[in-house]
């Protein structure tokens, strides 16, 4: 029996993963062993599987990763600080449904944007919605939105992610607008949305890099509440770590 036609309509349905698993089937020679429910499961499953791929794409496109990274490629031993248990756990990404947040330090080269880049791909394939930003620029960007009547714009962007990542956090102070948008953001998404943050500098340090004591408390108080952390460790893969500001202690 020739299966062609089926295979033309499906595709000409778009059904793109039906049709690969219909003609994959009909080439082996294997379709006409399946019973009719057997051979509908297939190629819905095939379908499914193509629609779930497709969406991980897109949303992994929008949220503009720093790296191609998979949590299947990360290294968790205890030499880093991080446990195999530790980091399958965090794979699953029930803590984001939760709305937990994730809080990364370590030395420069350590992999910490890997580690959150991969986390973040991985938030992709199971679905949420994800947005990566590295924290120099992002301060540049929402202080321009302000100056240009955006900035509500972008906040309901960052509102409608599940999964937000800021990158290389703590690299200069905090400016005040960088303060006041830093805190409307994490208020926004307390007990609802994820954030991850990542920065060289050790979470001790993380209240003076904030600035203001009375916004720097309320800062904290709302990353470190529900939040997991992870102080990598290891030596630097980089030839320059990036520059620091001058006026804060080394990390």
């Amino acid at each position: 029996m020739s299966w062609q036609v089926s295979i033309d309509k499906l595709r000409e349905l778009k059904l793109t993963g039906m049709v690969e698993a219909l003609r994959q089937s009909a080439d082996a020679g294997t379709v006409n062993n399946l019973t009719p429910l057997e051979l509908l499961t297939l190629v819905t499953d095939r379908e499914w599987e193509h629609l779930q791929n497709r969406k991980a794409e897109r949303l992994s496109k929008i949220a503009r990763f720093r790296y191609v990274a998979s949590v299947q490629n990360v290294e968790a031993t205890t030499e880093r600080n991080l446990d195999r248990a530790t980091w399958n756990r965090l794979a699953a990404c029930d803590w984001i449904q939760r709305g937990q947040n994730l809080l990364i330090t370590g030395p420069t080269g350590a992999g910490k944007s890997y580690l959150a880049s991969a986390l973040g791909q991985q938030a992709c394939r199971q679905g949420y919605r994800t947005l990566y930003h590295n924290c120099t620029k992002f301060w540049l960007n929402m202080r321009q939105a302000r100056n240009r009547d955006r900035f509500d714009r972008e906040i309901r962007k960052l509102s409608g992610c599940q999964l937000l990542i800021l990158d290389d956090f703590g690299i200069q102070k905090l400016e005040s607008q960088d303060r006041l948008t830093l805190l409307e953001i994490l208020e926004d998404r307390w007990g609802r949305a994820s954030t991850i943050v990542v920065s060289q500098r050790p979470f001790d340090q993380w209240f003076e890099v904030m600035g203001e004591p009375t916004i720097a408390d309320a800062i904290c108080d709302r990353l470190f509440s529900q939040a997991e952390k992870i102080a990598l460790a290891g030596a630097s893969r980089r030839k320059t770590p990036p520059q620091l500001a001058s006026n804060l202690p080394p990390p």
